[in-house]
């Protein structure tokens, strides 16, 4: 019985989609190269090594032209997203007089952009919940405690955070939905200082549930099938054993029920 199991299990992650895509076609080669490219170029940055960097970001250039586009089903839209945080990092890495955590924040949103375009599950720009959420949070205590001042650093330091995912939001999400972010967002921007506390705390808790239900359907939308696939089956795989197990039972119960007999 044993070996019944280990051999089907071996045989659920040999046919799994995962393993039945046997080579990858050169245009995943080259978008995945494009990925690696500017992960390297952030951290040559985090390190100052702004030099090689730009060099990094020359050679990002020349691959992304022969990229297709179609494999990805770029819209004109993020097309220009891309091209845009391409140029605001071209410009981290050779402005001279733009501080390090300047250049981190635009190369750091030119990352995520690229990232967001390669990575069908789980794009990185996920991992800022916890930044957007604590922000939200923090600007709700300075309103209750009506402290001004730090609500509107608070409100900066959330708005800072917004703009580094922004353009990958602009790549994942449905333009109704990024319409609906974008709009609650620039309200708290533009009216920071002309509504009272009641009111701006009611639009925080809007947003929290926004941004939380945002972060949520991100995540259950890209989810790996692959791995859904193969968990139901291996589940499946399990009750069919159990159920095997049991019915051997009963019939091993029964056959005794008859000897006595």
């Amino acid at each position: 019985m044993r070996v019944v199991i280990a051999g089907l299990c071996f045989l659920v992650l040999f046919l799994s989609p995962v393993h039945l895509m046997y080579g990858e076609s050169d245009s995943q080669d080259t978008w995945k190269e494009l990925n690696r490219t500017s992960d390297q170029v952030l951290q040559l940055v985090k390190q100052e090594k702004l030099e090689e960097a730009k060099q990094l970001l020359d050679y990002f250039q020349t691959q992304f032209v022969k990229a297709d586009y179609e494999d990805r089903k770029l819209s004109m839209t993020s097309l220009r997203t891309v091209t845009t945080s391409y140029e605001r990092a071209n410009q981290a890495v050779t402005a001279t007089n733009m501080g390090l955590d300047e250049r981190i924040r635009h190369v750091t949103e030119f990352r995520l952009v690229v990232d967001a375009i390669v990575s069908e599950h789980h794009p990185l720009w996920l991992h800022s919940e916890t930044s957007i959420m604590h922000a939200l949070t923090r600007m709700k205590e300075a309103i209750q405690t009506e402290d001004h001042q730090g609500f509107q650093h608070r409100l900066n330091e959330f708005l800072n955070h917004y703009q580094m995912i922004r353009p990958s939001l602009t790549i994942t999400l449905e333009p109704a939905h990024l319409q609906q972010v974008e709009s609650q967002v620039s309200y708290m921007e533009n009216f920071r200082m002309e509504r009272s506390a009641d009111e701006v705390e009611n639009h925080l808790n809007l947003m929290e549930e926004t941004f939380t239900a945002l972060f949520a359907q991100v995540k259950e939308d890209s989810a790996d099938p692959s791995l859904l696939w193969v968990m139901f089956t291996i589940g499946g795989m399990i009750i069919a054993s159990l159920s095997y197990a049991g019915w051997r039972k009963y019939k091993g119960e029964k056959s005794k029920v008859k000897v006595k007999e």
